[in-house]
Parts: C-alpha cells; sequence; structure tokens
C-alpha cells in the first residue's frame, strides 16, 4: 500500500527530469560545434602552446631615425651590399578591404616598387563576391604604375573540395605571377617579397630597414593586433606576415618559415570593415567559415552592429588565447583612446577612416 502511494510522487520526479533530458540532448545535438569550440577554447591553456616564431629581435626606431648602418647594427644586420639594386614586392590576396588596402599602399607607397594583387568574382568558400579592385581600381590611381593585378575566375566548391584547398590554388597562383615577373628582372637584382593579407599592414619604416639591411633569407613581422578598429587592441601574438629575400624555390605562404621574429612592426587589423554586409561576406567567404556552425542569427547586422560596439568576438567564441591571463583580459577589452603610433595616412584622414579610430564603433548598413 505504501507502494502505491509513492508512485504518483516517482511520476512527479521522473517527468520533469525526462523532459529536461530531452531538453539538454536537443540543445547538444543542436549546438555540438558550440560546445566542442568552447571546451577547446576554454581548455586550451592546459594542453597547447602559442605556434609561431619565437626567437624575437628587439626593434630600434624613432621618428626621423636615418635608416643606415647604424640602424643596420643595432639589429645586429650587416648593411646590404648593391642596396642599389633592391626591388621590393608587396603581394596581397584581395577580398574586400578597399580601406585597408588604400591605407596599405600609402603607408608602403615610398619602400614599395610593385604591388601585387590577385582577385577573384568568388570566396574560399566557393560564394559569389564583387571584384572589389577592379570595380574601384580609380580609387587606387596614384598608384596605377606600379600595380599588377590578376583576376582569377572563381568557381563553386567541387564535392571533397574544401575553403583550405582554394586557399592553397590561389596562393600557388600569386607564386606563379611573382615568378613571371621577377624573371624579366636584370640577373643582379635582388628582390624582397612582402607576403601578409591585406589586414597586416607592415609599417614603412620596418621594410625600409629590412631593404637596407641583410636580414637573412626570411623573417616574420610582429604586429600589434586589432579587432574590428584601431580602438580594440588584443595584443601582439600575429606573427604570420613575413618578409623573403626571393630565390626560385620561394613560395607564397601564410605560415611559419623560420624561428625569428621582428618585433613591432606594423599593425594587424581584423575584421576592420567599413560596412556591415562585409562583415556577412567575410564570415560566410573565409576558410573559417565553418566557425557560424549553422547559426544564422550570427549574421544579423543589428548583433553584428552591437558586437563591434562591445569589442566582442564576432562568431561568439572565446578568445583563442594560450594563458588564462590572455583568455580573461581579451574576454573584456578596454577601448583606447589613443590614435597615436598609427598608419600615418589613417590619421591624416581621420574623417574618412573614422569608422577604425576610437570612438567610431558605428558601420555602415
Amino acid at each position: 500500500m505504501a507502494f502505491l502511494l509513492r508512485r504518483p510522487k516517482l511520476k512527479l520526479i521522473l517527468i520533469p527530469a525526462i523532459l529536461f533530458a530531452i531538453i539538454v540532448l536537443h540543445y547538444i545535438i543542436q549546438n555540438t560545434y558550440q560546445i566542442k569550440n568552447t571546451l577547446s577554447y576554454a581548455t586550451r591553456p592546459i594542453w597547447d602552446a602559442a605556434s609561431g616564431p619565437k626567437d624575437i629581435i628587439p626593434h630600434y626606431y624613432a621618428e626621423g631615425m636615418k635608416i643606415d648602418l647604424h640602424a643596420c647594427q643595432l639589429h645586429q644586420w650587416k648593411e646590404r651590399e648593391g642596396k642599389d639594386r633592391v626591388k621590393v614586392l608587396d603581394a596581397v590576396l584581395m577580398s574586400s578591404e578597399l580601406d585597408l588596402l588604400e591605407i596599405r599602399m600609402n603607408e608602403l607607397d615610398s619602400v614599395v616598387d610593385k604591388f601585387f594583387i590577385i582577385e577573384s568574382n568568388t570566396t574560399f568558400t566557393g560564394l559569389s563576391k564583387d571584384t572589389y579592385f577592379a570595380n574601384n581600381r580609380k580609387r587606387f590611381a596614384t598608384f596605377e604604375e606600379k600595380i599588377i593585378y590578376t583576376f582569377l575566375p572563381g568557381y563553386p566548391l567541387r564535392p571533397g573540395q574544401s575553403a583550405w584547398d582554394v586557399e592553397a590554388f590561389t596562393r600557388d597562383s600569386m607564386t606563379e605571377m611573382l615568378r613571371s615577373h621577377i624573371r624579366d628582372f636584370p640577373s643582379d637584382t635582388k628582390t624582397i617579397v612582402l607576403m601578409s593579407d591585406i589586414d597586416e599592414i607592415p609599417a614603412s619604416h620596418t621594410i625600409a630597414l629590412l631593404k637596407a639591411c641583410d636580414f637573412g633569407t626570411s623573417i616574420h613581422l610582429q604586429l600589434r593586433n586589432f579587432l574590428y578598429s584601431f580602438e580594440w587592441f588584443l595584443d601582439l601574438s600575429s606573427w604570420r606576415a613575413s618578409v623573403h629575400l626571393w630565390r626560385p624555390n620561394t613560395i607564397y605562404r601564410h605560415s611559419q618559415t623560420g624561428d625569428r621574429l621582428l618585433a613591432d612592426s606594423g599593425w594587424h587589423c581584423s575584421y576592420c570593415f567599413r560596412t556591415i554586409p562585409e562583415y556577412i561576406v567575410k564570415m560566410k567567404g573565409f576558410s573559417h567559415s565553418d566557425r557560424i556552425g549553422g547559426r544564422a542569427k550570427l549574421l544579423e547586422p543589428k548583433r553584428i552592429q552591437e558586437t563591434i560596439c562591445r569589442g566582442k568576438d564576432i562568431f561568439d567564441m572565446l578568445p583563442e588565447a594560450y594563458s588564462y591571463l590572455d583568455l580573461l583580459s581579451q574576454m573584456s577589452l578596454e577601448p583606447l583612446t589613443s590614435a597615436v603610433g598609427l598608419p600615418r595616412f589613417l590619421v591624416e584622414n581621420a574623417e574618412k577612416f573614422r569608422f577604425l579610430l576610437p570612438g567610431g564603433c558605428r558601420r555602415e548598413s
């Protein structure tokens, strides 16, 4: 009799428990990707260490400083022989970053001989997109004589093909493009090639230094790492930009080629777009687009705008940090109030590029 009296109580406990278990299971199934990434990023400081070069070379520079023998010696390098026979080439893959490209070209114009640009009408994920550079080439008329441009026809991803495959093919195309032009240089020419994404902008004095001094065959550049604009400073972890003394077996790449890193060599402004649609194109079209993980709400313009003004992750993920100190600091970024030490063209044209400066988080729709 007592058992029968307990059965209703048992039902009252079991039914909510079963419903709760179903809800939890449904949530896990719907958010498997996000849960895996959260667990991975939250525990990364325990099981992983930062990749990239570890031999950081101190960088000496002050405004107005001459890049000469003394500057080379400060960095423990010899002055380059035949400096008048050095060509400097800047090579980038074009997505949509017209503003950053304009800032980049103006920053590097005094030290670069040719700007190499490859552009496609599809993203790495095979989605159609505008040919931003071709459609706005007049904007860069000042540099026309230095520009070497190639259009690479895009296509939808084929079965078994990934965005990484398309990116690798595009970089291989840049390698061939560079080789075909370098072959025409006089045999005694030394060619230095800048390999970085458009949003990884080396400082002009950095390239002047590497042009004047014998740094070896390759060196990586440590860049100040910013998010959305030069208002949100992350850290100094950006290292993939590199400079190479071109050789017959050199390839255009965005990966580690050595263990030397020249400190504080420029700026990396990630997701620094003028308009909200550019954010959506980037999120859907680059090699890490799987971070969306089926969450269409991440692409809502209002959410993107709020995220930018708060300095939070665009994919609503934890920071990719390798220590808990960095993880916690990047989860609650403090906006900068200084625009000192940024690319000169950016500051001189502050009104045009207000969205990249402190206090300018509102984006065009």
